[in-house]
């Protein structure tokens, strides 16, 4: 049990990252960032600024998750709060790339068609 809730919340961590502070999608990760975290995301997990994640500071942001999904604070969390938290997180995720699109790399206006 204990090794089935510690995978989700890591798994959490990791969709929250990269939702909720998503690097710029045009610059690739240079230096400490991780690419599945981003430099907002590895910052933020990163507490004490030395470049890398301890084991610590990656359950402690678990357990920020945890309580951030929690809505009610019982120490539990049901697949409605999962729910209501992915749906937040996703709703202010298109909230900022529609505020952003304008920067966002364009995909090309039609696909040539290649002939055999």
């Amino acid at each position: 049990m204990k090794k089935t809730v510690l995978y989700t919340l890591s798994t959490l961590v990791l969709l929250s990252a990269t939702t909720a502070f998503a690097a710029d999608p045009k610059i690739p990760p240079a230096g400490n960032e991780h690419p599945a975290l981003g430099k907002g995301a590895f910052e933020h997990t990163d507490s004490n600024k030395d470049g890398f994640i301890s084991k610590e500071e990656w359950l402690a942001r678990g357990d920020a998750l945890f309580a951030e999904i929690d809505a009610n604070k019982d120490g539990k969390i049901t697949p409605e709060e999962m729910k209501a938290h992915r749906d937040t997180k996703r709703a202010e995720w298109e909230k900022r790339r529609a505020e952003h699109a304008d920067k966002l790399p364009q995909a090309p206006a039609s696909t040539p068609t290649v002939k055999k």
